[in-house]
């Protein structure tokens, strides 16, 4: 549940990239998103990168952006432990919303290869499946699964929040591609995150920041085309 990274990070954040390795984890897994599926058969040829090689070509994509921080393969893998014990301990309800939580996120991530770049104002994450079929089918397995979620609360510790996701229409030149607004409170402030993912054959990526009704569209075109260009470079 890509959803949750946010809420997340300020739940356990300690080291820098453990925000990513959290938004990363629970991309693999899916999101709560809407039931509407738009499947695209890509004619893009499967990426070869190995942790290494997607770790070289994340600081060259982000070179030019100041304080950024490219999170590799191992980084990511080494917040694993921390994730799987908050989705142990986290309390999603209705039970059914946290259904994505069940499988270990070890085992989720024995799927792909995964790197990440922390930015000033977002999170991107990149997933390279080892087979294409494996990506698709759990993207239409967990959309589906998800299509009553558009309300849910969270609750870890004595901190409980509510999450209402919204859809938004994404232009996207990618096979597979949705984007929402997750709005969570806890009844004494209110949050808005940007949730937008895009896959082309076994490359699945995803963005993540902050945003607010008066901003969202702008939002949505800036990280659809940040996502666009990463594509292409992937897949190129």
């Amino acid at each position: 549940m890509m959803v949750m990274g946010k809420f997340v990070v300020q739940a356990i954040g300690t080291k820098a990239y453990l925000g990513a390795g959290m938004c990363a984890a629970v991309l693999l897994i899916g999101g709560c998103s809407s039931p509407e599926v738009e499947t695209g058969a890509s004619t893009v040829a499967p990426v070869q990168l190995d942790g290494g090689q997607l770790e070289n070509l994340l600081e060259d994509f982000a070179k030019d952006e100041e304080n950024s921080q490219v999170i590799n393969d191992k980084q990511l893998r080494k917040s694993i432990p921390q994730a799987q014990e908050w989705i142990e301990n986290v309390q999603v309800n209705p039970s059914k919303c946290g259904v994505t939580f069940a499988e270990p996120v070890a085992d989720q991530l024995q799927s792909a290869t995964m790197g990440a770049i922390e930015f000033e104002d977002s999170y991107l994450t990149v997933a390279i499946y080892k087979d294409p079929e494996v990506l698709q089918a759990q993207w239409v397995a967990k959309t589906e699964a998800n299509a009553d979620c558009s309300r849910y609360t969270v609750k870890l510790g004595n901190e409980t929040r509510a999450y209402h996701i919204a859809k938004q229409p994404i232009d996207s030149a990618a096979g597979l591609a949705d984007g929402y607004v997750i709005t969570s409170s806890d009844g004494s402030s209110t949050k808005q995150q940007l949730i937008i993912r895009s896959a082309n054959s076994n490359v699945l990526l995803g963005i993540q920041r902050s945003t607010s009704a008066a901003n969202t569209a702008n939002e949505v075109e800036e990280a659809s085309g940040i996502l666009q260009e990463l594509m292409n470079r992937l897949t190129q």
